[in-house]
């Protein structure tokens, strides 16, 4: 199985990068225009000019949403597991 590399250039705030990846070029793009967007605002909102300190906050605001996501996938996956536990102690599982 050949994964095929995307390769493409992209600006986030006022700098371009080239990206190889194994995602799709939407994927890529649609993370670097969140980037972008989340780096202008705290620049706008905080005052900063600091490309680096507006860069780590922003990669802690997205880190503080990702674990936000794994906190609430983790409590669905736990409530899934619960539920199934119940079904199969009910013996209703044999008629799914």
């Amino acid at each position: 199985m050949v994964i095929e590399k995307n390769k493409l250039k992209i600006d986030i705030f006022d700098d371009q990068y080239s990206v190889i990846s194994d995602e799709s070029q939407e994927a890529i793009l649609k993370a670097s225009q969140l980037v972008d967007t989340l780096m202008r605002e705290i620049a706008d909102k905080s005052g900063l000019r600091d490309g680096k300190k507006i860069a780590v906050l922003s990669a802690l605001r997205i880190a503080s949403k990702l674990v936000d996501l794994e906190s609430s996938l983790q409590r669905y996956e736990d409530k899934q597991r619960e539920l199934s536990n119940i079904i199969e102690k009910k013996g209703l599982s044999s008629s799914f």
